[in-house]
């Protein structure tokens, strides 16, 4: 008997593995539904798999595939190459997520609409494209803590209520500006919009930013554009005037 039990435990062993290798995704992509985590159509493993439908907080992500590595599991962490592919965009990166939960992305690169996120991210029904890429993005509890790379906003369009053509914006973070305590990124405009922009966006660990930027009407703005700015005070020799806002999220 004795020497039967290293054969029932090698039995045991293979099983346990092979059950873990083949568990189907839908299983595990059911228990983040309490997460507000949504998906349909889902097929594979947990190591390689994809869901047709996305939703996160109700908005609509995409189709997704994943493939999950293994060895990372051994130090508690859980590293996938993960790809968002829509009709309107798509997003790719590698995904680590660690014990407390802190996520970090890597050579992230996407383009999405701004429907793609959610109703309370972007109020007031303002349209256009969001472009990133990023050598490094880490979140801890959904706020970014170490950010290198831009994003953009392109061919923004809005409000709903009176839609007009805004132009395109980009932010840029370099990591040898930011510091431990303060994430720094250069705002600027594209040349294609009503405004001259030039500012810099401030972020902090308890969520707060800071923004302080110099904007400039162009030639061709809209009146009711070029009356708005002059509640910012009077403008410097370059006609420019100075915004500043913050706050926490």
């Amino acid at each position: 008997m004795k020497r039967l039990w290293p054969l029932v435990a090698l039995g045991v062993g293979a099983f346990l593995i092979f059950a873990v290798v083949t568990l189907p995704a839908s299983i595990v992509v059911s228990w983040l539904a309490s997460s507000g985590v949504y998906a349909g159509g889902v097929s594979g493993t947990i190591w390689n798999g994809r869901a047709q439908v996305l939703q996160v907080q109700g908005a609509n992500i995409g189709s997704v595939e994943w493939k999950l590595h293994a060895l990372p599991l051994l130090t508690a962490h859980a590293n996938a190459d993960v790809k968002v592919t829509r009709i309107d965009g798509f997003a790719q990166t590698k995904l680590s997520v660690g014990p407390t939960g802190t996520m970090n992305l890597t050579s992230l690169t996407a383009s999405l609409p701004l429907s793609a996120l959610p109703a309370n991210a972007i109020p007031g029904g303002w349209a256009g494209t969001l472009n990133g890429r990023f050598e490094q993005l880490t979140l801890e509890k959904g706020w970014p803590t170490k950010v290198n790379g831009s994003l953009e906003v392109m061919d923004l369009n809005g409000p709903a209520r009176n839609p007009s053509k805004a132009g395109s914006y980009r932010i840029l973070f370099d990591p040898a500006a930011s510091t431990a305590d303060v994430l720094k990124g250069a705002i600027s405009d594209a040349g294609d919009g009503p405004l001259q922009l030039n500012g810099t966006l401030q972020l902090k660990p308890d969520r707060s930013y800071a923004l302080e930027a110099l904007i400039a009407a162009r030639p061709d703005a809209p009146r009711n554009l070029v009356q708005a700015l002059e509640f910012l005070g009077p403008p410097d020799a370059q006609g420019r005037r100075q915004f500043n806002t913050e706050g926490t999220l």
